[in-house]
Parts: structure tokens; sequence; C-alpha cells
């Protein structure tokens, strides 16, 4: 009797476990499906390798939701899109947060295409060296990022997508490659040999041995007038009509220095100033002065003439009155 019992207890310690167990699943599992969520949609032009469904989505570092599906928008859209054909790669996303401005799950319909405007977008991310990836949300620059086109309105929220890092690197590295496969290195190589062949001949043309010559000539002569130059420079007599020269400079200065010298150019400064306020306002004064002075001229002019002609009537007065014929 004693046995049963321990079995009867032990059985309802089991079952008490296996249904807190079970009740602790059931809470949880019913506050995940209590939470709200929201479903929205990205598309991205490039190769989505390492997502796949259940891979996180971040914002700025912080899971925020899941992958929920990986497609291509042919097969969602394509009998409304009109003459896109190009398809890419789909990803709805479901997210448990929405931390992006002051939406709200509510209002997500309307307050995301503001936050798109204002460089919201999505980008694969690469985490680590383990070829997994996550899909990384955050604001880039709208204007250098700009949305994919589309033609077909969209079933959810969408978020338009920038290029991953990585795809920026490689499209770099291809438009630089296409770049160098346009340049004709064939044809420079060309352009330099004929260049270098034309130089040879121009080289080869020029009268070495005659410009040689010449330079050796033009050495001499230089050599030549330098000596004479020397020679004109070591001459006594340069020594001294040089010390004669700074010696009549220092003289100059010391003349020039006299007061004697500034004194008189003082008062010949003020003689001027009176001269001129003397003849300033009698313009009129000094040329009757100069008439007059050339009339007396012009008198004396005469009186020597007929001094020569008639001195007797210098001295006694008019000239005699000529006979007159009987």
């Amino acid at each position: 009797m004693s046995a049963k019992a321990n079995y009867f207890k032990l059985g309802v310690f089991i079952l008490a476990g296996f249904g807190l167990a079970l009740g602790a699943v059931l809470l949880l599992g019913a506050s995940r499906l209590l939470e709200k969520k929201v479903i929205i949609e990205t598309y991205l032009d490039q190769s989505v390798q390492g997502i796949d469904i259940g891979s996180k989505v971040k914002y700025r570092g912080v899971p925020i939701g899941t992958v929920r599906k990986v497609s291509f928008t042919k097969n969602h859209y394509a009998q409304q899109a009109k003459g896109l054909q190009h398809s890419y790669v789909l990803l709805e996303l479901e997210l448990t947060a929405v931390p992006f401005g002051e939406m709200t799950p509510d209002t997500i319909q309307d307050d995301l295409p503001k936050e798109v405007r204002h460089g919201l977008r999505s980008r694969l991310t690469a985490q680590g060296v383990t070829g997994t990836s996550y899909l990384e949300i955050d604001y880039l620059d709208a204007e250098r990022y700009p949305a994919l086109p589309i033609d077909w309105e969209p079933k959810n929220p969408y978020l338009p997508s920038a290029p991953s890092a990585f795809a920026q690197i490689v499209n770099s590295a291809e438009e630089v490659f296409s770049e160098l496969e346009r340049i004709n290195f064939t044809k420079i190589a060309g352009g330099v040999e004929q260049l270098i062949d034309s130089l040879e001949r121009k080289v080869g043309d020029l009268p070495l041995a005659t410009l040689g010559t010449n330079a050796v000539s033009l050495l001499a002569e230089v050599r030549d007038s330098n000596r004479q130059l020397r020679n004109l420079l070591e001459r006594p007599e340069i020594g001294t009509s040089l010390k004669d020269l700074s010696a009549a400079v220092a003289n100059l200065r010391r003349t020039t220095e006299l007061p004697g010298l500034t004194n008189s150019v003082v008062r010949l400064e003020r003689t001027l100033g009176r001269l001129e306020g003397l003849l300033a306002g009698k313009d009129d004064a000094v040329e009757s002065s100069l008439e007059n002075l050339r009339s007396l001229t012009e008198n004396l002019r005469e009186l020597s003439e007929n001094a020569k002609r008639f001195p007797a009537q210098v001295l006694f007065g008019e000239p005699p009155k000529p006979l007159r014929n009987p």
C-alpha cells in the first residue's frame, strides 16, 4: 500500500510539472501572439546571398524584426507592372517595433512615406565572415540613394532600399574596368614609339659637332672677356677714380647738409612767396607798366635815331627850315 501511494505521488508530481511547463509555453506563446506586428516590404536590385526566411532585421544594430518572405516582384506584381520588365528581389519584413520618427504600428501606412523622404532606407549588411547577412534599416542620403523605379502599387507599406557597401565596391570596380577597356593602350604605345623615333631623328639631324665647336669658342671668348675685365679692375687708376668719386659724393652730401645752404633755400622760398603775393591780383597793372615800358623804349629808339641824323636838333632844338628857291 505504501508503494502504491509513492507511485501516485510521483505521477501527480510529473503531471503537475508537465502542466506548469505547458502553461509557461502557452503563456509565452500567447504573449507573442498578442504582440502587434507590422508587415512592410522592400525591393533590392542585387544578390541577397546570406538572407533567408527568419534573418534578422535591425535598426542601427538593434533587432526589430525578421524576414518573413523572400521572393521576386515579378511573382506578385506581374499583372500590375505596365512597362517595367526588370524584376527585383522582394523581401517581406515582420517588425515587432517601429522606432522611426514618431510613427506607431497604427500610423505606419501614413508616416512611413515621410520618413522615406528623410532618407530611411533598408540595406543588406554582411555579418562577419560567416557568410550570413541581415537587413539593416537606417537613415541615409535620400538624394544619393533614390528609390528604385516601380510602376505598381505595393500591397504593404513600402520601404526603399540602398545598395550594400560590397555591391558599391563591386560596381565601382566594374566601372573602372569598363573605362580601362575603352582605353586603346595599343594606339597609345604606338604613338609613344613614333614620338621616340621622331626625337631620335631630330637629335640625329642636329649638327652636334658644329654646336660643340661653337660652344667651345663661346666659352673661350667668355674667359677672355672675364680676364680683360679683371685686368681693367686691377689697374691702380680705377681704384683712385673710385676713391675720388666716393670723396666727391661725400663732399656733396656735406655741402647739402650745410645750414647756410638750407637758410638760403628758405629765404629764396620766402622771396618767391612775397613776389607771388605782390603780383597776385595785379595783372592789369603789370600789363600797363609793360606797355608804358614798351612805349618808352620806342621813344628812346626814335631819339637815338634823330641824334644820329640831326645832332644839332638834340642840342639846339628844332632843325632849321629849308630855304625857298627864288
